[in-house]
């Protein structure tokens, strides 16, 4: 399972704790929660990373309600208990929105993993430690993996700025926006910085809740947020999300629809900020949050559940060390079912972790037993950013089911990096479906003045289009007969609202209009592929017309 999401690590590396399997007894109660007592690694060690990674499955055993998975979106976090002198602190390591469970398919008995990156909670790490996680919709298998190494820069501790709230028992802990917006908490605050760190940065995890006021508080509208370092505003962004190409799909409910910070079957975004250059190691220091103010006293009873955090770090270990984060595509990761199975560019994410800018990046990559090929990338990489970068096609010759990609950054700058541990990664290379030469697009439209969101495109990897229509009419059957000569394809079909083509209910409180309905077809009518109708934002199919290269 590990090797799922990292390729770099040996099991001899790697320390694997497990305290929570698809066999623990689900929890009872509402919004019960599992509650394990975790004997963390005493000793001093050096570890390069440290992942949390959930799996959820969708089981009878559950003991929420009467769905294998819950039937609404439940949200849940991750809280570390710390004793400290004769009472306990509590951290959170990160938050999570289960999805709707009703008509959800989530991976079937293998379930659906999430991974979080809790590297810079070592210091909170150690000993024997209570946590909280989960709860009873679905199943839970918990594994925390310290893989033994030279982190970028070593954890020195981490601090609560704020508590966590009040705890309400249907969204646990809370700050109310009313409470928030006239200042009556979350105020600014004094803080001692370590006079033996050298760096530091600030974690917001944030997520808004409720129905009140004019645009539904704190759920539904798109509030901004600030830190105010020293009296300066120095951050400010969006607690906001985007849900219409959700890989959990089709949910129940509202699942397609942005909210504030999270989605239906999501982790709660977190916001990382560096404050180093703001900074002076034994300073005392003022951190005040802002928000928006209300736009309307209803709000007031919306509810935002939040952690702010500070790290400190020792200074950076390496001079000259890029970390590959990941591949996009190709990729069989659940986080990136959307866009895969794909043969167009490989995509990558690194991130900079060395003290030297990064300039020029050159990659090896290809299949594993294929034709390799290489990329000189230029450009600009500060330390600590990350960034997508797009690989030119590779050379498919060859391709079988069980074939394997891998990328490597083989040098950086124009030389070896320090430490090239993460510097390559492999994939599993799942192959697009085979169609014919020939085939069937059949639309059957919605209504409501619906159809005219949708869109929809045939074209090949170097951005040739083949087939397209913007302009469809309701409540109309479409019958398109496709013709291509063998190659690479990909089929894209859009919906500006990015609520699908199902039926509506969300804003008359009640199913309204018909549902549409999409297929691929042979020309004898016999069905090839049919797609969900509660896709969210867009279908997105890659295939091949004629033999797999």
């Amino acid at each position: 399972m590990f090797l799922c999401f990292s390729n770099s690590v040996n099991a001899e590396d790697t320390l694997v704790i497990h305290p929570i399997s698809f066999e623990t007894p689900s929890p009872e109660g509402w919004v019960a929660q599992y509650k394990t007592t975790i004997d963390f690694p005493k000793e001093e060690w050096s570890w390069r990373k440290i992942f949390m990674v959930q799996t959820l499955k969708c089981d009878p055993r559950t003991k929420g309600d009467k769905y294998d998975c819950g039937e609404w979106d439940y949200i849940w976090d991750a809280l570390l208990y710390i004793p400290k002198e004769d009472t306990t602190e509590i951290f959170k390591l990160g938050s999570f929105v289960t999805p709707y469970g009703k008509r959800l398919i989530m991976g079937g008995e293998d379930g659906w993993q999430w991974v979080y990156d809790v590297s810079d909670y070592a210091p909170l790490l150690t000993g024997k430690v209570d946590l909280h996680i989960g709860n009873n919709q679905e199943l839970l298998d918990l594994k925390f993996y310290f893989i033994s190494g030279t982190p970028l820069r070593d954890p020195i501790s981490v601090k609560n700025i704020y508590s966590l709230g009040a705890y309400d028992d249907h969204y646990g802990y809370t700050y109310q926006y009313g409470d928030i917006s006239n200042n009556d908490v979350l105020i600014k605050k004094q803080i001692d910085l370590d006079p033996l760190a050298s760096g530091f940065s600030i974690k917001a995890i944030i997520s808004g809740h409720g129905h009140e006021g004019p645009k539904y508080c704190c759920e539904w509208i798109n509030k901004s947020h600030s830190y105010i370092i020293n009296g300066l505003k120095e951050f400010t962004w969006n607690v906001w999300k985007d849900c219409g190409d959700n890989p959990i799909y089709p949910q129940g409910g509202t699942w397609p629809y942005d909210r504030a910070g999270w989605c239906p079957g999501t982790k709660v975004d977190e916001y990382v900020f560096e404050i180093t250059d703001l900074v002076n190691p034994g300073q005392t220091i003022s951190i005040d949050y802002e928000i928006e103010k209300m736009i309307d006293e209803k709000e007031t009873k919306g509810i935002y559940r939040m952690s702010h955090q500070l790290f400190s770090f020792g200074p950076p270990n390496f001079k000259r060390n890029l970390e590959l984060v990941d591949v996009i595509n190709p990729s069989s990761k659940d986080q990136y079912a959307r866009i895969n199975p794909t043969l167009s560019n490989p995509t990558v994410i690194v991130k900079n972790i060395g003290s030297e800018e990064v300039r020029r990046i050159k990659f090896i990559y290809g299949l594993s037993s294929g034709k390799r090929e290489i990329y000189r990338w230029k450009g600009s990489i500060k330390f600590l950013e990350k960034l997508k970068i797009e690989l030119p096609i590779n050379d498919w010759s060859g391709l079988s089911i069980d074939q394997k990609f891998f990328v490597e950054a083989f040098s950086i700058n124009g030389r070896e990096d320090e430490d090239p541990v993460d510097n390559i990664l492999f994939t599993k290379v799942r192959i697009p479906r085979t169609l014919p030469s020939e085939f069937l697009l059949k639309l059957i439209t919605n209504n409501l003045g619906r159809a005219k969101e949708n869109a929809y495109q045939i074209l090949d990897y170097y951005g040739n289009i083949f087939y397209s229509e913007t302009e469809f009419e309701d409540s109309t059957n479409y019958n398109i007969k496709i013709e291509l000569d063998p190659g690479l394809y990909q089929f894209v079909f859009t919906d500006t609202k990015e609520n699908g083509i199902d039926r509506l209910w969300w804003q008359q409180k009640d199913s309204v209009g018909l549902a549409g309905d999409l297929g691929i077809y042979n020309l004898d009518q016999s069905v090839i592929q049919k797609f969900s109708p509660d896709f969210g934002q867009e279908i997105r199919m890659d295939f091949i017309v004629g033999p797999i290269p």
